[in-house]
């Protein structure tokens, strides 16, 4: 994961082991993450980019119908 700032100066990059977790999971835990790690900078306000449609499905859909819903749920 790149955390950048406005400007797209890098402010944090970091990775981690997820075993064998899917895509999907992967994908938003890394989210989660650096929103909690920007959180904790005092950063109130972010953009999140994605190339995964899926996610920002997840992430904008308000009924949380998939499985994963307590993930996305805390993403957004």
């Amino acid at each position: 994961e790149v955390i950048r700032d406005e400007k797209g100066k890098w402010i944090l990059r970091y990775n981690c082991f997820l075993r064998k977790y899917s895509i999907f999971i992967v994908e938003l835990c890394g989210i989660l993450d650096s929103l909690l790690l920007l959180r904790k900078q005092s950063y109130d306000e972010v953009t999140i980019q994605s190339n995964n449609l899926e996610i920002v499905e997840a992430i904008c859909d308000n009924k949380l119908e998939c499985s994963n819903s307590t993930v996305v749920r805390r993403v957004q």
